[in-house]
């Protein structure tokens, strides 16, 4: 379940992040999240709808006829193809109108998940 970052999830969001190897130290993991939100980005968390506990969460960019997936996280045990492509469906849903695309560093599960999707 996709759920809008909110400052009083801060902590969740910066160990999510911390699963990412350019980011370790505190100091970097909040920047990242203050950066994003200053530049206008949003952050979403994911949650397990089995055992209600956060599991991922994705910075996105919203433009005119684009969602570019900036930062995509989770949690060592729930990097499951099926969690991501989860992920990536619900923020489909939320811009249907416009192209998911994503950097050198997301395209490659975004082209996953397109895939899969293709009817």
């Amino acid at each position: 379940m996709l759920v809008r970052y909110r400052k009083d999830y801060q902590k969740i969001a910066m160990g999510l992040l911390s699963f990412l190897p350019e980011l370790r130290d505190y100091d970097q993991l909040a920047d990242a999240i203050e950066n994003s939100l200053a530049k206008g980005y949003q952050i979403y968390l994911w949650k397990d709808t089995e055992d209600n506990h956060f599991i991922g969460i994705i910075i996105i960019e919203v433009g005119k006829e684009y969602v570019l997936v900036r930062q995509l996280s989770f949690t060592p045990t729930e990097r499951s193809g099926k969690n991501v492509y989860a992920l990536l469906t619900a923020i489909y849903e939320l811009h249907r109108d416009k192209r998911l695309m994503g950097t050198l560093k997301t395209q490659p599960l975004i082209s996953n998940w397109e895939r899969n999707n293709e009817k």
